[in-house]
């Protein structure tokens, strides 16, 4: 017995190879609905950091927290 499981960025693919036959399962993965900053909150990444680098690095944390 044979198992492959293969990702992309919308499926996944289970197949299983038993006897010479093969059979498959492809399951479409959900896709989340993207999270946005509130105001406070893309004022607070702002107000805390003095360059431009350090807002923007705040502002990229903070919606990886919230989409992940």
């Amino acid at each position: 017995m044979t198992i492959r499981i293969s990702f992309s960025d919308k499926t996944v693919r289970v197949a299983v190879e038993l006897n010479g036959g093969v059979e498959s399962l492809i399951t479409e993965l959900p896709q989340r609905e993207w999270v946005g900053l509130t105001d406070e909150e893309r004022d607070e990444c702002l107000g805390n950091y003095i360059t431009a680098e350090g807002r923007a690095r705040a502002i990229e944390a903070k919606l990886k927290e919230k989409n992940t």
